[in-house]
């Protein structure tokens, strides 16, 4: 089991052996990785986060990941679900598709076409996320992996000041 709370912030952008060297501790989770492709066919996003009730560790309004914007705004059109996406999640809170909840420690895959959102943490909680992005939709920056934070998200309608 992964100690999440003695996890740096995670990756950024990187390519399988530099997330596997930066955090050497996910592994198993990494080598579990179900595409065809092989996991160096994809760009690695970690992102652990310590979050508090009603915190949302990603955004909680339905949208869809890596959709074009070559001027700005959202090209549905050139959408191209062939190139996947993945998703693990540590546990709660977990995201929501259309479809349904994401299955805590299981690897889901999804396109750009695939809405979803986050859930809010219902408790005092670690949350680790992995998702993995065919280099096609987003290749892996040239060299600064470890993120340097993560934010997190509230309910605009009940959060005060």
């Amino acid at each position: 089991m992964i100690d999440w709370s003695k996890q740096h912030c995670g990756v950024h952008q990187a390519p399988y052996a530099a997330a596997l060297a930066l955090m050497p501790d996910l592994f198993a989770v990494l080598e579990s990785f179900p595409d065809p492709l092989g996991p160096q066919a994809f760009t690695w996003d970690i992102k652990v986060h310590m979050l508090m009730p009603r915190q949302f560790p990603c955004i909680p309004n339905w949208h869809q990941d890596f959709v074009p914007r070559p001027d700005g705004r959202e090209r549905h059109d050139l959408i191209t679900p062939e190139y996947p996406m993945w998703m693990w999640l540590s546990g709660p809170p977990l995201t929501e598709f259309r479809t349904g909840f994401v299955r805590a420690r299981e690897w889901v895959r999804f396109t750009q076409a695939d809405e979803h959102r986050g859930t809010p943490s219902g408790d005092f909680c670690w949350r680790g996320f992995i998702r993995a992005t065919h280099q096609k939709l987003q290749p892996p920056k040239p060299s600064d992996w470890p993120r340097r934070h993560c934010q997190v998200y509230l309910d605009a309608g009940s959060y005060r000041w």
